[in-house]
C-alpha cells in the first residue's frame, strides 16, 4: 500500500513536468506566427528623379523615402517623399504622395495573375501657379489619382486617370502661348480626367540581377501638343537590403518641353523631357 501511494506521488510529481517539456518542444518546433501587418521602408539616392520620362529636379539629384504597411488581407497603405524643383512644380521643393489600396491575387482560372486598386494624393508643400515668378493665377499642383494594374510573373500592366487637374495645369497657366518651344501647345480645357496608360518589365535574369523596362503614354486631356510617350529600360543588382540601379529614360519629347522656361522666371531654361541615364541606390530599413 505503501509503495502504490508513493507511485502514485512520483507520477503526479511528474505530469506537470513532462507536460512542461511536451509545450516547450512544441513550441521550438512551431512555425513561427507571421504578423497580419508587414511595414517596410526604404531610402533611395537618384541621380535625377524622373517620373514618366520627365525630370521633377531640374536633371538634379534626388533623396527619396518610402515606407509602406501591407495588411493580410491585401489591403496596404504607403508614404513617399522626394526633393522636387520649383522650376518645374511652382513654390515647391518637397514631393509627398500617400496613397492606399488592395493587391491580391486571382483565383481560379485566373490563377497567376494578380490585380492593384490605389488611389494616390500627390502634395507639393507650398506649390501654387501664384508663387511663380510670371504673375500666373493661383492653382495647386496636388493631385488625387486613381489606377488599376494588373501582374503577371515579371509584367505589370497599369492604367490610371487623375480625378482633379493635371498637376494644377488649366487655361490660366498652361494655354498655348505658355510652352517656348512650342507656342501652339497648350492647355484648352479642363485637364481634369489626365490618363496614362503602361507596362513594366522586371525579370530576373539570375541571383540578384534583374532587367528592368517600360513603355507608357500620358495623355493631357483638353489639350494639344502636350501628351507624351515615356520610356526607360536598365539593370538592377539587390545584394541583401541595397539594391543599386541603371537605367536610360527617354520620351518622345514634344517641342513644348524642349527649352522649358524655369517657373522661378530666372532665365534659366531645361528640357525636362530628354533622355537621361539615370544611377540610383537604394537601403531597406
Amino acid at each position: 500500500m505503501l509503495m502504490a501511494q508513493k507511485s502514485m506521488y512520483i507520477i503526479s510529481r511528474g505530469i506537470p513536468a513532462f507536460m512542461l517539456l511536451v509545450t516547450f518542444c512544441a513550441a521550438a518546433n512551431a512555425e513561427p506566427v507571421k504578423p497580419d501587418t508587414s511595414v517596410a521602408t526604404s531610402v533611395t539616392l537618384v541621380s535625377d528623379y524622373i517620373w514618366r520620362g520627365q525630370s521633377q529636379t531640374w536633371g538634379k539629384p534626388a533623396l527619396q523615402f518610402s515606407a509602406e504597411a501591407v495588411h493580410s488581407s491585401g489591403l496596404y497603405a504607403g508614404f513617399f517623399a522626394s526633393n522636387v524643383s520649383s522650376q518645374w512644380v511652382p513654390g515647391a521643393h518637397l514631393e509627398t504622395d500617400w496613397y492606399t489600396g488592395v493587391r491580391n491575387p486571382l483565383t481560379g482560372s485566373l490563377s497567376g495573375l494578380a490585380y492593384d486598386l490605389n488611389i494616390n494624393y500627390a502634395y507639393f508643400s507650398g506649390g501654387n501657379f501664384n508663387k511663380t515668378g510670371f504673375n500666373l493665377p493661383a492653382s495647386s499642383p496636388d493631385t488625387v489619382e486613381i489606377s488599376a494594374a494588373v501582374n503577371c510573373r515579371w509584367l505589370t500592366v497599369k492604367t490610371g486617370r487623375v480625378l482633379t487637374k493635371f498637376y494644377g495645369w488649366d487655361t490660366g497657366n498652361s494655354s498655348p502661348g505658355g510652352f517656348a518651344g512650342d507656342p501652339a501647345a497648350g492647355v484648352t480645357g479642363s485637364t481634369k480626367g489626365s490618363y496614362f496608360m503602361d507596362a513594366n518589365a522586371s525579370y530576373e535574369i539570375s541571383d540578384g540581377w534583374s532587367l528592368n523596362a517600360q513603355i507608357g503614354h500620358q495623355t493631357i486631356r483638353n489639350s494639344h501638343g502636350l501628351s507624351w510617350r515615356y520610356y526607360k529600360a536598365g539593370m538592377s543588382r539587390t545584394l541583401d537590403n541595397w539594391q543599386v540601379s541603371l537605367a536610360g529614360t527617354a520620351s518622345s519629347e514634344p517641342a513644348a518641353y524642349k527649352n522649358f522656361v524655369g517657373l522661378v522666371n530666372n532665365g534659366a531654361t531645361y528640357s525636362a523631357a530628354r533622355p537621361a541615364v539615370v544611377f540610383s541606390v537604394a537601403r531597406n530599413l
